[in-house]
């Protein structure tokens, strides 16, 4: 129970990823805000969590205004913030020359904007706590580049930066801002986007010999928003098997 009576805020999270994280989280005695842009999606996302004071938040973390309503949403709810993991995004696979400037925009604003507007709608919460939690997911896409991801391979290199800039700013105010950057975490959205070839090949060129998975990911992110953390500032884990490694 790490995480007992703590609440997380977890972008992104009626299903996917987002919504393993936030079953894993409230496994761990985590009080859980599902959001996501569908309300009855997040409703029923929630619904699947063990920590019934959880509770779901319709936002679109491209909108400002529904990001600063989510705020206040869970301000009323709880009266404060213990961790916020910015995990909502998209990845649609676009070559560069079929690339129009809608497919990039919306790539920036969903996984760079909406990190920003999520973050900026609970800074203040947590600077007035004194403390505080966040964690970014990346990617390695935003340390190396990825083939049809000119758009995706930006924005989560501007998460990086933005989450090395902030921890600076932070640190002093006891947040502390960290990011993770997964490789292929095998999902059923990776498995539907990427082709078999593709995850043999990315299999092959990892030292470990197998894609992510959730409990890799977690592990570092529950990490992350414990109090073992509290000396962890602006860092980038990659959490890739040795995909990366220099």
């Amino acid at each position: 129970m790490r995480h007992e009576g703590k609440v997380v805020v977890i972008t992104g999270s009626s299903r996917g990823i987002g919504l393993t994280l936030a079953q894993k989280f409230s496994r761990d005695g985590a009080k859980v805000v599902v959001m996501g842009r569908n309300l009855q999606a997040a409703e029923e996302a929630v619904k699947t969590l063990v920590t019934k004071d959880s509770f779901a938040v319709r936002c679109d973390v491209s909108v400002e205004s529904d990001t600063v309503a989510m705020a206040e949403a869970v301000m009323k709810k709880f009266g404060k913030v213990d961790a916020l993991v910015n995990n909502a995004g998209i990845f649609p696979v676009k070559t560069f020359e079929d690339m129009t400037l809608a497919d990039w925009q919306s790539v920036i604003d969903v996984d760079l904007t909406g990190t920003f507007l999520a973050t900026k709608a609970l800074y203040s919460m947590m600077a007035r706590q004194k403390r505080g939690k966040i964690v970014n997911i990346a990617s390695v896409a935003g340390r190396i580049g990825g083939y049809g991801f000119t758009h995706y391979s930006a924005a989560k290199g501007g998460v990086i930066a933005f989450t090395k800039a902030l921890a600076r700013e932070s640190a002093s105010l006891n947040i502390q801002v960290n990011a993770v950057a997964p490789g292929i975490v095998e999902t059923d959205t990776a498995l539907e986007h990427f082709p078999a070839f593709s995850l043999k090949e990315q299999k092959k060129q990892t030292p470990a010999g197998r894609l992510g998975s959730m409990d890799d990911l977690y592990g570092a992110v529950s990490f992350l928003c414990s109090d073992e953390s509290d000396f962890i500032v602006g860092q980038v884990i990659p959490i890739d098997g040795g995909y990366t490694m220099i």
